[in-house]
């Protein structure tokens, strides 16, 4: 099988397996052990839709254009002006999101061994990562591949090394007062739409292999993630952290530790790298906007708004998923029922998405934009 195709699932399974993964267990300890069987099921297969009706979108579509070029297209320049708002928001605040575990993550590996502050570290990783996106699809391709099978390692280690530790006593099966809680942080941490035309560009040759790409490029992280939240909850219990790896220190030696924020690491690095092309594209081919300034606001913006003082991890993702990723959701389910309107093709999607099936998805994402408010400001 051409090795394309390993890398398309790669680049899917490694955007997924992003920052979000280290707030799921905090959000599954609120509410219950319970809400892991309730929520990854259903955001799982709601995702998928998701990816594979946006895969039929970039087929469709002759020239190459990210989400807010695509309702240009197929809608009036008013909706793509409050798709690109949608858009800007939600990758800025995954990647403000990335910026605050990626610097801690390498500020806690390095620093007892080189001393130095957060803020250093975090420089560090930032101009790595901005190095890369520079280079674009074909060095994100190549790493992003070789970063997966290291997290893949790194999980494993981590979860054997973790079942010692393991005390059942620490799962509540349901706590309804924070049962909604987890929607925002499952949402964010499974969803992969910003790897899917790098799918679609690395398998345009072989386009009958998409679609099995990314059923599986979706389904094997999201298995990982539930999996690690249940057994990090089932360890760490009330001490369940946003950022979980803190919680994971009164119970581990250095030992441990240490291949856990390189797992950390390593999961911060693969997605914020798609997620920064991702953006980049936005500007770049959406926008019309020049190829290196595109590069520019893609990467130091959300720095920037690190430096600021946006620092509220649970508040970011929670916010950025419900929101702006039910929105995200609406738009693209919109366009791929214009697409098929014109096109009639289902080179990806087996079958159609009916009209009522994509109004129950959208009046959920309705929803949990709402409850994601209301939760807010309770």
């Amino acid at each position: 099988m051409n090795k394309n195709y390993f890398k398309a699932i790669a680049i899917l399974a490694g955007t997924v397996l992003g920052a979000g993964i280290f707030t799921v267990p905090y959000v599954i300890q609120k509410a219950g052990i319970f809400s892991i069987i309730l929520y990854f099921p259903i955001l799982c297969w709601v995702q998928l839709i998701l990816h594979l009706i946006y895969a039929e979108i970039v087929l469709a579509t002759k020239k190459r254009h990210r989400m807010v070029g695509y309702v240009g297209i197929y809608f009036n320049v008013f909706l793509k002006k409050i798709s690109f708002l949608i858009s800007i928001l939600g990758k800025n605040g995954t990647l403000v999101a990335y910026v605050i575990l990626g610097g801690m993550f390498l500020h806690q590996l390095l620093n007892p061994f080189w001393g130095g502050s957060l803020i250093l570290y975090t420089i560090l990783l930032f101009f790595i990562e901005t190095l890369i996106v520079f280079f674009g699809l074909k060095m994100i391709a190549k790493v992003e591949v070789f970063l997966t099978a290291l997290l893949i390692i790194a999980i494993g280690s981590l979860s054997w090394r973790s079942f010692g530790y393991l005390n059942f006593n620490n799962y509540d099966f349901l706590n309804l007062n924070n049962l909604l809680m987890p929607y925002g942080a499952i949402f964010f941490a499974i969803g992969g739409q910003a790897a899917v035309p790098e799918v679609c560009q690395l398998l345009k040759n072989e386009k009958r292999k998409i679609r099995s790409a990314i059923i599986w490029g979706t389904f094997l992280p999201v298995v990982l993630i539930a999996f690690f939240a249940f057994l990090m909850v089932g360890v760490t219990g009330s001490e369940t952290t946003p950022d979980v790896l803190a919680g994971l220190t009164s119970k581990f030696n250095n030992w441990i530790m240490v291949p856990a924020l390189l797992f950390g690491l390593l999961t911060v690095v693969t997605s914020y790298i798609v997620i920064s092309q991702s953006l980049k594209e936005v500007y770049w081919w959406d926008e019309g906007i020049n190829e290196y300034l595109a590069w520019f606001l893609a990467t130091v913006v959300p720095f920037g708004i690190y430096l600021i003082g946006v620092k509220d991890l649970i508040g970011v993702i929670g916010l950025t998923g419900a929101i702006t990723g039910g929105l995200y959701g609406i738009i693209l389910i919109s366009i791929y029922l214009k697409v098929q309107e014109k096109k009639r093709q289902r080179l990806v999607c087996k079958k159609y998405l009916n009209r009522k099936l994509a109004l129950g998805l959208s009046l959920i994402f309705i929803l949990g934009v709402i409850l994601e408010i209301f939760g807010f400001f309770k």
